[in-house]
Order: C-alpha cells, then structure tokens, then sequence
C-alpha cells in the first residue's frame, strides 16, 4: 500500500497543480498562445535540445573519467542518450544506466558509480545555488522571499563542507559517500567548469521558448529565477517535473508575457516539452539499439582490447 501511493502521489501532485493553473486560464487560452508561436520554435528548440544532450554528457564524460573510470565520449553519448527512453519508463532506470554500464564494461563497484552520480547531483544543485546568486546581483526585481532560500541553501551547503572536511566515521564507513568525501576543492571547480555549459544551454533553451511566445524576460531576472525552477523540477514532488515547472514559472514569469497572461508561460514550457520529448525520444531509440546490439566485454577484455 505504502509503495502505492509513493507512486501515485507524485502524479496527484501533479495533476493538482495543474488543476490550480487552468483554474486561472483556460485550455483554450494555453493551445491559443502555442499557436501564436514564432515559426522558428520548433528548430530551435529542437536544437537546443540536442546541445542540452551534448553538454549533459560532456559534463558526465568528464566527471566519470575523473572519480570513476575511463570512458569514451561517444559511450557516454550512447548511455546517455539510452538513459532518456529508460527513464520514462522508471526514473531509477535512467538514473541508472550509467552506473550499470560502467560495472559492465569496466568493473567499478555499483556504489562507486552511485556515489559519482551523486556528486554530479550536488554539483548541479551547487551550480545553480551559484548562478541565483550572480542573479541577486544582477537582478532588477528580486522577490523578498528569494534571498533566505538562498541563505537557507547556504546553510546546508556550509554544513556539507564542515562534514567533508571532519570525515565523520559514519559516513566515511559508508561507499557511498566515498567520492563526495574524498574530493577536493579542485575537483569540485572541475566539475562544476564542466557542467557549467549544461546549465547555460539549459537556461538558453527555457529563454528561448519564452522569448519565442513574445515573453520578454529581463537576462538578470532569468539569471535569478531559472535556477530555483530548475531545481525545484528535479525534486521528486512530481514525475518529471510535472506541474512543479508550470507553476514556478508562472510564478516568476507570467509578468512579462504579453498583458501578463501565464498561459504564454505555461505555453512556452509545454512546447519544450513536446519538442523535447520527440527529440530525445529518437535519440533514445537510436541510442538504445546501439547499446543492446553491442556486446560489452568484461573488464579483462576491455582492458586487454585497450
């Protein structure tokens, strides 16, 4: 029962949020705003999509071969890309691929693979704290909210290097935190210079969609606010960020649409959706074949082929 309504709840969530949105502004109003679309959308989207990927598994490529193993950029493209049909199906799935894919074919330990794939999660969480920051400074309007979320982020992050630096036996005794613990100041700058063209791509792709609905959002103010939207999508409160996106976006950005409709906001995030969905989809498929079809030797082999 309980495992039930773990998963149901995330898409109740969803589905509540969503109510709420067209509860102030119709269907109607949504489908009119995406067909007032700038005809360039769709390939610019769609384009902006496939540099998303591009720059996602550059940054993985990197991480991976710094804290775990080895690995060619076109195998991180394919697991990579793999992973986007997989995690439709369940997030752990996708979440999981790489990991499975570096036992296979190089013999890392499933919890030395988890563990960087968590470090690449805070590293994401810490690149975006960074850029709602440069967004503090540079933003014209800064809700009076927004600077104890930061602070209260601060917070949780100066907690986090206190416990790197004192190495409890707790977590030292646990795998898992091995690679978060054992990296340095440096390493942490590495990651972050190389998943920081992921988030501009990321952040390119939502501005462009906005701007294609006429929704003119101030650079500083989407230098602020995309962060916060982004990472409240990646929190498990709805599948795929379902309804969470919608409604932060609407909530920073309705304003600037045209007569200050959020249906525009709501419109512009709905089509990178569909876009983005067809493309990675292809992707996805393309991806997966290779990957099934290839027979992944055992560590030996590989080392021997190398």
């Amino acid at each position: 029962m309980r495992k039930t309504l773990r998963r149901i709840l995330p898409w109740l969530v969803a589905v509540a949020l969503f109510a709420y949105l067209l509860s102030r502004f119709s269907p109607a109003d949504v489908a009119h705003k995406m067909r007032m679309a700038a005809g360039w959308t769709v390939p610019a989207i769609a384009g902006l999509v496939l540099l998303v990927y591009l720059a996602d598994s550059l940054a993985i490529w990197k991480t991976f071969g710094w804290f775990a193993a080895k690995l060619s950029f076109f195998e991180v493209l394919v697991v990579r890309g793999a992973s986007y049909l997989l995690a439709l199906l369940n997030y752990a799935l996708g979440q999981g691929a790489i990991v499975y894919f570096v036992k296979r074919s190089r013999g890392v330990p499933v919890m030395r693979g988890t563990a960087t794939v968590l470090l690449i999660m805070g590293i994401n969480v810490l690149m975006l704290l960074t850029l709602g920051s440069i967004g503090l400074l540079v933003a014209s309007e800064v809700p009076r909210w927004l600077p104890w979320v930061l602070g209260a982020a601060y917070a949780g992050f100066a907690l986090y290097l206190v416990l790197v630096v004192v190495k409890p036996r707790f977590l030292t005794s646990k795998p898992m935190f091995d690679v978060l613990l054992s990296a340095g100041p440096l390493d942490y700058l590495k990651a972050m210079g190389a998943r920081l063209p992921h988030i501009l791509s990321l952040m390119a792709l939502t501005y462009t969609s906005m701007l294609a609905l006429g929704i003119r959002v101030p650079v500083g103010q989407a230098v602020l606010c995309l962060p916060l939207v982004y990472f409240v999508a990646v929190l498990r409160i709805s599948p795929q960020g379902l309804g969470t996106t919608e409604f932060m976006m609407t909530t920073f950005f309705a304003k600037y649409a045209p007569g200050g409709s959020g249906a525009a906001v709501v419109a512009s995030s709905l089509a990178i959706r569909v876009v983005a969905m067809g493309v990675q989809s292809v992707i996805g498929f393309v991806c997966l074949r290779n990957q099934l079809a290839r027979d992944i030797a055992p560590p030996a082999k590989v080392e021997a082929g190398a």
